[in-house]
């Protein structure tokens, strides 16, 4: 017992010190260098009479004004300011270190052009591991470390790093006689919770302590289909295809309320700030709860939608994308779903076959939609223009199970049937 004991906190400390500890060091690194910047610009030397002689000593002028400001000004008007007399704000000066060190710099871009989409295809995130299983069906980033999880049907899940030519894979773990369906990261990243649509149980990931929990549902729900965590990382949601809706607490695990809509629940989906919940029924009607009081404060059905499939919500919670069984997406802005028969803003039919999944990018200027039942399969769409991006997919992608993007879109990744996870480089976008 005491060999296992031991093995397990070497891998702790070995995945907790590949994850966290290089950050760590660099915050404190940052920290203790803008404590040591302290300047205080003081002249070397000072003369008492430049405040006593006044600027009328000098021949035909008459001044109220110093004798060494009539210089000054005299000086700069035909020579100049020289750098080394120029003095900056101090306060400016301190926080040059924090604007321009590593990734902390935040680089001011022009919005995304539509037409062609700069892109840099990488090796694949899992070529080194590829035991995740035929079916890569969830790749999710870590919202603050430069790290990607790869899962599949194999139960397999795997760390890897991103943001080389090289993906170094950081840790792996198998959950037994178990199917990944998704996976989602808390805000912190400490945590990353794990479904799978043919169990009653799901795992919550330790990326601290390399430890994989297994936590059971609310007893009424047989597997969750549609699980989702919300932004804040207070809340989960849950449903088993049948018309309720389960709020759990991520933290507790309790449940808090159960939802009942009067249709079978096809998607789920937690507004940007954590305060409202979207349903989408399999008839394809909307329903939006308010999270405060647990009561739905509108319905609308999906204009022309037969048989509703999947839906996404954009980071700035301002775009509700609904994807249909007939291949069409529907576009609508938020602050206009207050009627029973909202028009959507756009209508998006590049797709022909059963839209399995929508995504937005963290800016908002790119919708992912995909199909996993036809070989390449997927489109990337101009926010705001609606027009698709010509030049992607560049390479076969087969059939695309899962689409992602890294918290500022300088990547995105895809898994599909043939257990590969791709990843591609944004150029557009200057950070991770």
């Amino acid at each position: 017992m005491k060999r296992k004991n031991t093995s397990l906190d070497e891998e702790e400390n070995r995945v907790s010190s590949l994850l966290f500890n290089k950050s760590k060091k660099f915050t404190e690194n940052i920290s203790s260098q803008e404590n040591e910047i302290d300047v205080d610009i003081k002249p070397a030397w000072v003369d008492e009479d430049d405040h006593q002689l006044a600027a009328d000593i000098i021949t035909k002028v008459k001044s109220d004004g110093l004798y060494t400001q009539k210089l000054k000004q005299k000086y700069e008007v035909l020579v100049g300011t020289p750098k080394w007399a120029k003095i900056t704000n101090q306060k400016d000066d301190s926080n040059k270190l924090t604007k321009t060190v590593g990734h902390l710099k935040k680089t001011k871009s022009r919005g995304l052009k539509k037409g062609i989409l700069e892109i840099h295809n990488f090796p694949r995130i899992n070529s080194k591991s590829r035991n995740e299983g035929r079916l890569i069906t969830a790749v999710e980033f870590h919202p603050k470390l430069s790290v990607a999880l790869v899962a599949g049907q194999s139960g397999v899940v795997s760390l890897f790093s991103i943001g080389g030519e090289d993906k170094n894979k950081l840790h792996s773990f198998q959950l037994n006689r178990w199917r990944v369906s998704a996976a989602q990261f808390d805000p912190d990243g400490t945590e990353a919770f794990i479904t799978s649509k043919t169990s009653h149980d799901y795992y919550v990931y330790n990326l601290v302590k390399a430890e994989a929990k297994a936590v059971q549902l609310p007893q009424a729900i047989k597997r969750a289909t549609s699980f989702r965590l919300s932004p804040n990382g207070k809340l989960l949601a849950a449903s088993d295809t049948f018309s309720e809706i389960y709020i759990i607490c991520a933290k507790s695990k309790e449940l808090l309320k159960v939802l009942k809509t009067s249709t079978n629940i096809e998607s789920l989906a937690f507004d940007h700030n954590s305060e409202k919940l979207y349903s989408y029924g399999i008839s394809g009607e909307v329903t939006i709860w308010d999270l405060s009081t647990y009561r739905a404060i509108n319905k609308f059905v999906d204009n022309g939608c037969v048989t509703a499939s999947c839906m996404d919500i954009s980071a700035c919670g301002q775009l509700l994308a609904t994807g249909s069984a007939e291949g069409i997406v529907n576009v609508y802005e938020t602050q206009k779903l207050t009627t029973r028969d909202p028009l959507p803003l756009k209508v998006i039919s590049n797709l022909t076959t059963k839209i399995t999944n929508l995504k937005f990018n963290p800016t908002t200027e790119i919708l992912c939609a995909s199909s996993s039942f036809y070989p390449n399969a997927i489109k990337l769409v101009h926010i705001p223009s609606y027009h698709v991006f010509s030049n992607f997919p560049q390479r076969n992608v087969q059939q695309v199970e899962t689409t992602s993007f890294s918290p500022n879109s300088g990547y995105m990744a895809l898994g599909n049937n043939t257990g590969a996870a791709y990843l591609y480089r944004l150029k557009h976008y200057k950070n991770y």
